[in-house]
């Protein structure tokens, strides 16, 4: 107090927080603000998933005002479930030409089944898309659209890692987290931007719309912090799966191929607890697509330290996690269920004419002899008969090693070869031999001899190497 006894007014930097809070933050500078933190670490360009409804025009017309320069294109999919779908992206389309934007369109060839089928199917064509532009998906996800996931993953009984929802580290950038759908509507109302309410956001078929009509509100009246305790929940249930995400990169796990593999030391997985191995398997599996259940993952954990060499078990939806070993040393590797291949049983014709493609296996004809010669390479006699067919359990080949005879699968087995990826392996036979296992061995009845000028030379690879 001042010696004259006068009172002051005492202003403390939370008590300016507490009145700046008062006035609200016009809804272009809350936006502009929301895309500057959501760009910041991205640079990449941007495929913005626009679907005609406000939250998505909003970042149409965001990006287009604030940051042009960062669109590769607009991308927009009709469901084929009706008329609205088809205006919904019909709209899309005219705003972004007219806003001078290049614009995906695509409709789907099935009306889909229900939620999970209109996702998956609207996520692949966006996933498309932003591969072909090589450029990265932006949503228009909100805070409410956080708020309802979460609510969803709790009735489900997911633990911290489902918790986090769409906050959860991922290749999405979702500029409108933080934002309100109703901050969003009072922007798109002031600047007048043309947009379509989706019926089936008010329908309560759906657990979506039970939650956001029915549940939401009931609980608001009994206790208003409810939303916002649950989006801290969140929050901190996506900065714990940022710490797991550090850990797989410092694991030595890797992605191969076209996403369908993982591979990772064994040692990185032994030498934790089972409780470190129950949080970093599902974290390893999610970077191929699996997404392990409570169920999987106790049997992820059991196999780290029961599993030997050449053996595997089988996880959520088909996927399998195997333990092989090679150069590197043991590894663990986590594996997609493949894609129906529509494979051959048998090929028949001559040396001149293998088949392109059998099964997952790709033949390459070479012009000149190979310089290095291994077993993924073969010179056939010009004009010999050769059957082309897939392994079967009682084959044998005549090799320098075994000029009797020996199974294949002995072969397999020296070279660690998973019992996974033997079904389909093909099998080169001339009169009636086995001449070739691709990769694995050649036979003495083939005459892969350097200098024989009547040799017709194929090299043989792997689909997902």
């Amino acid at each position: 107090m001042p010696e004259d006894g006068s009172k002051v007014d005492v202003v403390t930097p939370s008590s300016e927080c507490a009145a700046m809070e008062l006035e609200p933050i016009p809804p272009g500078e809350l936006l502009r603000a929301s895309l500057e933190v959501a760009l910041d670490h991205v640079s990449e360009p941007l495929v913005l998933a626009v679907s005609g409804g406000s939250d998505s025009m909003a970042l149409l017309h965001a990006m287009v005002r604030w940051a042009p320069g960062r669109i590769a294109a607009v991308a927009t999919f009709d469901h084929a479930t009706g008329d609205y779908a088809t205006e919904a992206a019909s709209l899309v389309a005219a705003q972004a030409r007219r806003l001078g934007v290049t614009v995906v369109r695509e409709r789907s060839r099935s009306t889909g089944t229900g939620e999970a089928a209109w996702r998956d199917a609207r996520w692949s064509f966006l996933r498309r898309v932003a591969r072909g532009f090589r450029a990265r998906v932006a949503t228009a996800h909100t805070r409410d659209d956080q708020l309802e996931t979460i609510i969803m993953r709790l009735m489900r009984g997911s633990g911290a890692r489902g918790l986090a929802a769409l906050a959860a580290p991922s290749r999405v950038v979702r500029p409108w987290l933080g934002v309100s759908r109703v901050e969003l509507k009072r922007w798109v109302a002031s600047e007048n931007i043309p947009f379509l309410d989706d019926p089936m956001n008010e329908s309560l078929r759906f657990l979506r719309g039970r939650v956001r009509h029915d549940l939401l509100p009931a609980i608001a009246q009994v206790d208003g912090a409810f939303g916002d305790d649950l989006l801290s929940i969140g929050e901190r249930a996506a900065a714990w799966r940022r710490d797991v995400e550090r850990l797989v990169d410092e694991s030595g796990a890797q992605v191969h191929g076209d996403g369908q593999r993982l591979t990772v030391p064994v040692r990185a997985l032994e030498q934790t607890t089972n409780e470190g191995r129950a949080v970093l398997w599902p974290a390893l599996c999610a970077r191929v697509g699996v997404t392990l259940d409570a169920r999987g993952t106790r049997s992820a954990v059991g196999f780290t330290t029961s599993g030997r060499v050449g053996t595997h078990i089988t996880v959520a939806g088909g996927a399998f996690i195997l333990r092989r070993r090679d150069g590197r040393g043991e590894l663990f590797e986590v594996r997609r269920p493949e894609r129906r291949v529509t494979a051959p049983t048998v090929w028949n014709g001559v040396s001149e004419a293998l088949p392109l493609r059998f099964g997952r296996w790709r033949f390459r004809r070479l012009g000149v002899e190979p310089l290095a010669m291994d077993a993924w390479s073969i010179g056939l006699p010009a004009h010999a008969p050769v059957v082309m067919r897939r392994w079967e359990r009682g084959d044998r080949i005549r090799t320098p090693g075994a000029p009797a005879g020996r199974r294949v699968t002995r072969y397999f087995s020296e070279l660690r070869i998973p019992v996974l990826d033997r079904p389909g392996w093909p099998v080169v036979l001339s009169h009636d031999e086995v001449v070739w296992v691709p990769g694995v061995c050649r036979g003495v009845a083939a005459p892969s001899r350097p200098g024989r000028s009547d040799l017709i030379w194929y090299r043989c690879e792997r689909e997902f190497d």
